[in-house]
């Protein structure tokens, strides 16, 4: 591959999603968004039930919307798509109708998955045993079992910060990526 000026292309010839300032300015913004998120996990809890809710709320609007506008659909899959939609209405009102009890309802979510998640993970670790690398995949089944209890034993108080502080490393680990792809793509 011939060298190139073209600003937008790396070394290597790929070309770059977006000027690598905007890509420093989404890190720096996600990362005071991270440590935000540390300083108030309440707070940003809030706001994930919230955003939570909204997105309920939209996704069951256009099932809804979907079942009652395709008359593709035979009348078992327009009322199946139909009671999708209400279902999806119905959570995200509880949702934002009582942001205490949703921050429960959501991070018994995020335990039941972490314990699903653990126990698959732990299975297909033992699948793969002949393998070298088994034993990561087993210590990352252990890891997410051990937190799904720590979450279950620790309801409901957990759920006043744990969504927030989960956000809060989300962002962070997301803002450094973005920082670094930024700084990469500077030297290039």
């Amino acid at each position: 591959m011939t060298p190139t000026t073209d600003p937008h292309l790396d070394p290597h010839g790929w070309a770059a999603p977006v000027d690598w300032r905007w890509m420093l300015a989404l890190g720096i913004v996600m990362l005071l968004g991270g440590v935000l998120a540390f300083l108030n996990p309440f707070i940003a809890s809030l706001t994930v039930e919230a955003i939570a809710g909204a997105t309920f709320l939209v996704a069951g609007a256009v099932q809804a919307w979907m079942a009652f506008s395709d008359d593709g659909q035979d009348r078992n899959a327009r009322l199946l798509n139909g009671m999708l939609g209400a279902a999806l209405i119905v959570l995200a009102v509880l949702l934002l109708a009582n942001p205490l009890a949703g921050l429960v309802t959501l991070t018994l979510a995020v335990a039941a998955l972490f314990l699903a998640f653990g126990i698959l993970r732990s299975v297909i670790a033992f699948r793969l045993r002949p393998h070298a690398a088994w034993g990561w995949m087993l210590a990352s089944g252990l890891m997410s079992v051990a937190l799904a209890l720590l979450i279950f034993l620790t309801l409901p108080e957990a759920a006043l910060g744990l969504l927030g502080l989960f956000l809060g490393v989300d962002l962070v680990m997301s803002g450094a990526m973005s920082l670094g792809i930024a700084l990469g793509a500077r030297k290039g």
